[in-house]
């Protein structure tokens, strides 16, 4: 273990041996080890980077650390967030003028984005998915963090993903206290019973009814298995990939299989009656937050079957039983706001003030564009 100050140091991958008896059973610990012991290709094919753990008197931090990697899920590449991603949304706007108008901006942006380094960056609490959760931190000592990540890497951006008003608004205001942009990225949707009475929504009671009358069998975590692993990435792969983007995270069944057997994500399927899976869901939680990064089902399975729509209603049902928040991410918005949840603009706090100035400016102009022409967009158009 590197001590960089009495009170935050770095595991590293050759920390590992000696660190483990200290960490063991420690929730980020665990979720951050497979990629310390290997290529983080073999956990997410379309992630290379280099991950880290970062301690602090509060609390433990995945960390992942680029340089370059513009073909990288956008979990890691600001470049493809801003670019390569944004391309596809554009794309969805079905207004002709104002995509030929976007695309252009974006294009042109691709270019000072590279030239700028604008994926030499440090994300910390990065945990590799679309929607980063956080630990209980209060911000308590940010300022000391980033004098160590200032020196341990000058010439890196830092980067918090996945913040949001609601369930983040003590630490973007630490951030902004600190000197970090706040970058707005996308827009989200949260199901809350303190925002709203979403289980009672009449969409959200059709749901419960189709999975309660399903002649599926639902199957719980400690009930799925080795035989499954494939399946569930296949299903994830049908939604996530080739429905919506090859820039979200591409899991391998290495990585989904050490997910479930750790008891990191609690899963669960849908099986039909040859005892195959054509509906998966894995559910990520932090501080009474809970999320669903691992969606997927059969896409060549009748509609009327209702799918997604009894995997969204596991989530929904599981959030209210346990009264957590579910940030639901981005996308099938109509779906998301009849059933109660209230969007919310996520953002991703920078620092950048150590960077040389045409990097800066670079940073300071995106956030520019996307706070003011972007935002604007997503909440005109619901995204």
């Amino acid at each position: 273990m590197d001590n960089t100050s009495d009170n935050i140091s770095f595991i590293r991958q050759g920390d590992v041996t000696h660190s483990a008896a200290s960490f063991a059973g420690q929730f980020a610990f665990e979720y951050i080890l497979p990629f310390l012991l290997n290529d983080s290709t073999e956990l997410i094919a379309n992630i290379n980077t280099e991950a880290l753990l970062l301690k602090t008197s509060q609390a433990l931090f995945p960390v992942t650390i680029n340089n370059e990697e513009y073909s990288n899920s956008y979990v890691c590449s600001p470049y493809t967030a801003c670019v390569s991603y944004l391309q596809e949304e554009i794309e969805k706007l079905n207004n002709k003028p104002l995509e030929y108008l976007l695309s252009a901006i974006s294009r042109s942006l691709g270019v000072l984005l590279k030239k700028a380094r604008i994926n030499k960056v440090v994300s910390v609490n990065n945990w590799m998915l679309s929607t980063n959760l956080y630990p209980a931190w209060d911000g308590g000592g940010l300022q000391e963090m980033r004098q160590v990540l200032e020196q341990e890497f000058p010439d890196h951006a830092f980067m918090f993903r996945s913040l949001n008003r609601h369930t983040n608004a003590r630490l973007i205001d630490v951030f902004l206290q600190n000197g970090f942009m706040i970058v707005p990225s996308r827009q989200v949707y949260v199901f809350d019973q303190k925002l709203s009475s979403f289980i009672r929504r009449t969409n959200t009671k059709r749901d419960m009814k189709v999975l309660k009358k399903t002649k599926y069998e639902v199957v719980d975590h400690e009930y799925l298995g080795q035989n499954d692993y494939s399946r569930m990435v296949e299903l994830y792969n049908l939604l996530y990939l080739e429905k919506y983007s090859l820039h979200n995270p591409q899991l391998t069944e290495q990585c989904v299989a050490y997910w479930h057997r750790k008891k990191l994500f609690t899963m669960m399927g849908l099986r039909n009656k040859e005892g195959i899976l054509d509906g998966v869901i894995g559910f990520f939680e932090v501080n009474g937050v809970m999320s669903a990064p691992l969606v997927g089902y059969d896409t060549s399975v009748p509609r009327e079957r209702a799918l997604y729509r009894m995997l969204m209603a596991l989530a929904l049902r599981r959030a209210n039983d346990e009264g957590k928040v579910l940030n639901m991410s981005s996308g099938a918005p109509d779906f998301k706001r009849v059933r109660g949840g209230e969007p919310f603009i996520e953002y991703s706090a920078v620092y950048i003030h150590h960077l040389s100035w045409p990097r800066q400016f670079v940073w300071k102009l995106t956030n520019f564009l996307l706070t003011h022409l972007g935002v604007p967009i997503m909440k005109a158009f619901k995204l």
